[in-house]
């Protein structure tokens, strides 16, 4: 068996292996490409307060509000976007003790909680395990199966994505100039049957796609196999154990500052003028001992990444005692925090949202049209043979 013929034989059966699960975790990803427009847009009661002015509430007295709702159990960030139109949003979750099969049994919820920081009132519940956006990316990254098990099943079918890809380009090479030609346009007229259409699409829409899947299986990647993630630090010239440190403990024996978390945001505010979002994280529990308190501050200056910076705060005193800001990050760090932004279409914005949607949709695309063309030659096959 000669090389193209084993990549004939390896794209087929990979094909039809992943295909199930390819199209149902693309078509759901072209969706969630467009989480933050659709939330905004289908829960836009909670999203946006009723009226904008006055003094803002103090956090904690919103946080009180948030907790009321979850019957004082854990609430763990509150997100503030720069857009004074967007209410605070605090998030709540708590672990299942017994886990099912499904994803929505890790937790017993997992809320959004929406308050007007002017008025202080809760204008929002979501618990984003039922959310249909959010169900959209649960089913692109593990079928909506339990996390453990799903995010392999569509981590390796989105290994035989890249693997398909390579073995694409191998099938898709022409032979001479003339056969070249045939393979870079569409060639089509009035009497041109549905399976050669079909099969255009796959070969000559698949080379014009061919590097977009390749970069967006890439980054896929990253969320299910460790060996590829630190392949990709390496060739970054990092060395994955020794990045992202851990934030060291803060000291004790200080006694509770007054308006912590209104200080820390401020603080976080005045550090990086130009921010987008803050996001605060909340102490587990009061107690007498000092804990980390995060403000993830985000902001934009064109770079290309996905820019925050994160500072940690004693939880008594209200000092800022750590920091990793975006300069501070090594490449690897860079890469690795803008992951997500790069592979969602997100990182520029309209343009690359749009790009992700129409790669997702036609990744859905390719196994559907490549059973077809595999079905219709098994049906010649068949009928030359007599059977």
């Amino acid at each position: 068996m000669n090389f193209k013929k084993t990549a004939s034989f390896s794209h087929l059966w990979l094909g039809l292996l992943s295909g199930l699960v390819v199209f149902i975790s693309l078509t759901a990803a072209s969706v969630f490409v467009w989480q933050e427009e659709l939330t905004n847009w289908y829960y836009h009661d909670a999203v946006y307060v009723k009226a904008v002015g006055g003094h803002k509430k103090p956090v904690s007295e919103l946080l009180n509000a948030a907790r009321r709702v979850v019957k004082d159990g854990p609430v763990g960030y509150v997100s503030i976007s720069n857009d004074p139109r967007k209410a605070y949003v605090f998030s709540a979750y708590k672990e299942s003790a017994v886990k099912g099969w499904t994803f929505d049994s890790r937790s017993e919820y997992e809320y959004k909680i929406y308050v007007d920081q002017y008025t202080g009132k809760v204008i929002g519940l979501i618990d984003t395990r039922y959310d249909w956006i959010n169900c959209m990316y649960i089913i692109h990254i593990c079928l909506y199966l339990n996390y453990d098990f799903g995010h392999y099943v569509v981590g390796g079918a989105t290994l035989i994505i890249f693997v398909m890809a390579l073995t694409g380009i191998v099938l898709w090479w022409p032979k001479n100039k003339p056969a070249f030609k045939q393979r870079i346009w569409f060639r089509w007229k009035k009497t041109t049957k549905w399976r050669r259409k079909n099969y255009d699409l796959h070969n000559i829409g698949g080379i014009y796609t061919w590097i977009f899947i390749l970069f967006f299986a890439a980054t896929g990647l990253v969320w299910t196999f460790d060996w590829w993630t630190n392949g990709i630090y390496r060739l970054l010239g990092d060395d994955s154990a020794k990045l992202f440190a851990e934030t060291p403990k803060p000291r004790q024996g200080v006694s509770k500052r007054a308006g912590l978390y209104e200080y820390i945001l401020q603080d976080g505010a005045e550090r990086v003028p130009a921010w987008q979002n803050l996001q605060l994280s909340f102490e587990e529990q009061e107690t007498d001992t000092a804990q980390i308190v995060y403000n993830i501050v985000r902001y934009n200056s064109g770079s290309g990444w996905d820019e925050w910076d994160e500072y940690a705060y004693n939880s008594k005193s209200g000092e800022m005692y750590h920091a990793l800001t975006q300069s501070q990050k090594k490449l690897g760090e860079k890469w690795r925090t803008s992951n997500y932004s790069i592979h969602t279409g997100s990182i520029y914005g309209l343009p690359t949202k749009i790009l992700a949607t129409l790669i997702s949709l036609f990744c859905a695309f390719l196994p559907v049209s490549g059973f077809l063309i595999w079905w219709g030659r098994k049906k010649k096959t068949g009928r030359m043979s007599g059977k």
